[in-house]
């Protein structure tokens, strides 16, 4: 569990909660943004012309950014101390519900 190790989990858990939030932000503005790799151009889709394209694209860009949060905590269970975490907090978690 090295540099590149802990690189990655970090990347995931700031870049996954962001993607997220601008998905939302989206949803707010009923605009959706969709940028093109390597130019300044982009190409705005609203909610009210193209709605099939507008709600693809807002609904996987926020799936995405779920599945990249899922990710990160399947690497952290990788960890002992964290996955010694995870049981206690199910086995709480199992107590309070009965």
């Amino acid at each position: 569990m090295g540099f590149q190790f802990w690189f990655v989990v970090c990347s995931i858990f700031l870049t996954g909660p962001l993607a997220f939030v601008q998905s939302i932000i989206f949803l707010r503005r009923g605009i959706y943004t969709k940028r093109f790799k390597g130019t300044d151009r982009k190409e705005y889709i609203h909610k009210e012309t193209k709605p099939i394209e507008y709600w693809c694209s807002v609904i996987a860009q926020m799936m995405a950014s779920l599945m990249m949060i899922g990710l990160g905590f399947c690497f952290l269970d990788e960890i002992p101390i964290v996955n010694h975490w995870y049981t206690e907090i199910r086995a709480s978690v199992a107590a309070l519900a009965l």
